[in-house]
């Protein structure tokens, strides 16, 4: 069963939760703190600092591209995977992911996200947050939007999903990954940022409805205890002969993200696809453990010895 290292107001986390509901897959959470240290996953994954992260046993896979790639897998449902997707649809999906993504969080008041910060942190966990996101801001290795041009651009986008909702879903009568991807920003500007729907668009009204009707599945909350007992009573699953190609294999790595949150997690790859890097971890608590990576939007450099 996949247990979702995750937090509530995370629209990253949100996409996920989602599709669950709609695979109708039960799952397990474990909810962590909105920002590091998170004593229930770093030393789980070496430091990775992003949310979410799904945890099988002694296999921890990071990042929404790949938790999505194993719901499919795990439920039979292609249409949440990235791998069958075509250029026109990959084109929307980089787009959703990042330039969509940024301008629904510069979107919403500063004011409106300061209160839903203190509520559900408490006033000082509140303020670390905020010096914690500006360390980000100004690691990143990309351009965001001033807030006004971010509420254009996500006005724009919000536009144009009323030009393609031709059908119940964005690309068909049936929803696929870009739903999925597409709900997330909107559910963090109108359930967490508290701005309206706007009433000019009645199809997006529609198929937001749609989608939210999905639900979150079966989802059963257990402790910090019961994760680390997976991850030690499990082995990870054996690596592909594919996987196992790469001149790199066996070397010792760093991973890090491209283009912002760019903290490393270090190991040994032993596994590398067109979609993804696994490395492994020796840790003396849990054995080894296997850390999953997708390729795009990662890099993989000489680890330190």
């Amino acid at each position: 069963m996949i247990i979702l290292h995750h937090y509530e107001m995370s629209p990253f986390s949100e996409k996920i939760r989602l599709m669950l509901g709609y695979s109708g897959l039960s799952w397990q959470s474990l909810v962590s703190p909105a920002m590091p240290p998170r004593p229930n996953l770093d030393p789980l994954t070496g430091g990775y600092r992003r949310i979410p992260v799904a945890q099988v046993g002694a296999d921890l896979f990071c990042d929404t591209r790949l938790i999505s790639e194993e719901i499919a897998v795990m439920t039979s449902r292609p249409e949440l995977s990235t791998l069958r997707a075509d250029e026109e649809l990959n084109a929307y999906l980089a787009d959703l992911e990042s330039s969509v993504f940024w301008a629904s969080v510069l979107s919403i008041p500063p004011g409106v996200t300061l209160k839903k910060l203190v509520q559900n942190l408490g006033p000082w966990q509140a303020l670390r947050f905020i010096r914690d996101r500006a360390g980000v801001g100004r690691s990143a290795r990309m351009d965001t939007p001033s807030p006004k041009q971010a509420r254009q651009q996500f006005r724009r986008h919000l536009d144009e999903m009323e030009q393609r909702l031709q059908a119940d879903f964005l690309f068909a009568a049936a929803p696929c990954i870009a739903d999925f991807c597409a709900y997330h920003t909107l559910w963090f500007t109108h359930i967490v940022g508290e701005l309206p729907l706007p009433p000019d668009l009645p199809r997006v009204q529609a198929w937001f409805q749609r989608m939210t009707a999905f639900g979150h599945a079966q989802r059963d909350e257990i402790t910090q205890a019961h994760a680390f007992a997976a991850a030690r009573e499990n082995s990870p699953r054996p690596v592909e002969a594919a996987f196992a190609l790469d001149p790199r294999i066996g070397n010792r790595v760093s991973v890090s993200p491209t283009d912002y949150a760019l903290d490393a997690v270090n190991g040994i790859l032993v596994g590398c696809s067109p979609t993804r890097y696994i490395v492994a971890r020796e840790t003396d608590s849990f054995g080894d453990i296997h850390v999953h990576f997708p390729r795009t939007g990662f890099q993989v450099s000489a680890g330190d010895d």
